[in-house]
């Protein structure tokens, strides 16, 4: 009776760390997930700055990030057409930005960078390689 009851613990334990392995990288996005995170975090800051100058490293600093979430989009675990590109529309808004001399442009286009960003969220949540089989 005693080793029953332990066999189904074991199998008990068993069974709920696997449940737990599989949420944690239920979709395969989560690295696309963190730079777009910090892609967004970079051009907001930009967006705040005051000047073209005070805003130029930050968008800098958001490209490359944006960039990193397309990359990893594409990887085979996440596996993700359109949070690539959302993060690719995001480094060409940025990149717009770096080429303006005029403040109130740069605010638009870092805007337009933010918002693909945060789109690049919302697309991965629909994506993985598990879903794409």
């Amino acid at each position: 009776m005693k080793s029953v009851f332990s066999l189904l613990a074991i199998a008990a334990v068993l069974l709920f760390s696997s449940s737990i392995q599989k949420k944690n990288t239920a979709s395969g996005c989560e690295m696309t997930v963190t730079y777009a995170e910090l892609a967004h975090a970079a051009f907001k800051k930009a967006y705040k700055a005051s000047s073209i100058e005070d805003a130029t490293p930050l968008l800098k600093d958001g490209v490359a990030k944006a960039s990193e979430a397309s990359a990893y989009a594409i990887s085979p675990k996440c596996n993700c057409d359109i949070a690539k590109n959302y993060a690719l529309n995001a480094v060409t808004f940025g990149n717009k930005a770096l080429k303006t001399s005029d403040l109130a442009e740069l605010k638009k286009l870092t805007k337009k960078a933010m918002d693909m960003s945060l789109d690049v969220l919302t697309a991965t949540p629909n994506c993985g390689a598990e879903k794409s089989k």
